[in-house]
């Protein structure tokens, strides 16, 4: 089971102390805003732990920001969730929430509108309180990588309506985008409350060390969830390398873990350059923190997309039996129907 697949890495495990206090917080929010209503949804909404997420990639925060945290994850997966329509049809109703969303974030004047969708009057609850007390410089570089987020999901329903890229490359380029942990960091900085001067932020040495937690991050997710995407016919980097390197699917699952470890050891390389890049920048040694504690996010986020990934619901073989296309009358545990359409 690709859910028990263990993957060795040089990063010690951490969980917040607040999970179940923040999970049930979370859960009251998805109610007041409309994402989950009734006894079924929130039992398929508690079983996948989605937002469980947050106690394993922000194992230090506490109160309000913990929960921002544990929103915004929940958020993302039932609007991942919303795309996954079946084999041949269109996701209209996915789009036409992306496209609000969009404008929400790039629009400030829409931003005090009433938005009939859940995930859009959710989201704007989310990004409001994600901007209170950081600069405009973050608000504009977080409003840019949100809305890279949503384009990279049209550019996945646009691929899948027409030919799905099977390359690897090609898959994780696209899956870069479509991950959301760029969001995510900039979300550690919020939580966090601190922020790394704007310039630096778009220095190679941090661009390198992020695209490399993004592909340890998507590469853990693809395995993980290998069974629920066989399961619906979707889409998985797994399969892009039996493929490519004509491997079965065991061999493609060794050289995705470790093609992670290979990726989580040249970080551990590049980290130990932080120092030397500070100095170079000529920056205080408060300055120096900040991005010491930015670049620490990225291992502890590879670290807790794993354990969580081996935790949760969403994953687990009961999902991927639910979802398989000899069981009729079953739904997505995670796949929460009662968000409008």
């Amino acid at each position: 089971m690709p859910q028990n697949v263990t993957i060795k890495l040089p990063i010690p495990p951490r969980l917040n102390t607040g999970l179940a206090a923040a999970r049930e917080r979370n859960l009251e929010w998805m109610r007041r805003q409309k994402l989950v209503s009734g006894r079924r949804a929130i039992h398929r909404y508690m079983f996948s732990a989605v937002a469980d997420l947050a106690a394993y990639s922000y194992p230090e925060v506490e109160g309000d920001d913990l929960d921002l945290a544990f929103d915004t994850m929940g958020w993302f997966f039932l609007f991942d969730d919303l795309f996954d329509v079946p084999e041949g049809r269109k996701a209209d109703a996915a789009v036409d929430v992306c496209q609000q969303l969009i404008s929400l974030v790039t629009n400030p004047s829409s931003q005090k509108a009433t938005y009939h969708e859940p995930l859009v009057s959710a989201f704007a609850d989310i990004w409001r309180r994600a901007k209170t007390g950081m600069s405009e410089e973050w608000q504009q570089r977080a409003a840019h990588n949100w809305v890279d987020y949503l384009t990279g999901n049209l550019t996945e329903e646009i691929d899948r309506r027409t030919w799905i890229p099977q390359d690897f490359t090609t898959r994780m380029r696209v899956g870069h985008r479509t991950l959301g942990l760029i969001p995510s960091l900039d979300l550690a900085e919020r939580v966090g409350h601190f922020e790394i001067p704007q310039i630096i932020w778009h220095s190679s040495h941090l661009e390198s060390m992020r695209r490399g937690a993004v592909d340890s991050v998507k590469l853990i997710n693809e395995v993980m969830s290998l069974e629920n995407d066989d399961a619906r016919g979707d889409p998985n980097l797994v399969r892009c390398l039996m493929q490519q390197r004509n491997c079965s699917r065991e061999e493609a699952i060794r050289l995705a873990i470790i093609l992670v470890q290979t990726t989580v050891g040249q970080l551990l390389e590049q980290m130990k350059l932080i120092p030397l890049f500070c100095a170079r920048l000529g920056l205080t040694s408060a300055e120096a923190e900040k991005v010491q504690r930015y670049a620490s996010a990225l291992f502890t986020w590879i670290r807790g997309s794993y354990d969580w990934s081996r935790s949760n619901g969403r994953y687990s073989p009961r999902t991927a039996s639910a979802l398989s296309p000899n069981v009729t009358g079953q739904l997505h545990p995670a796949n929460l129907t009662t968000v409008s359409p």
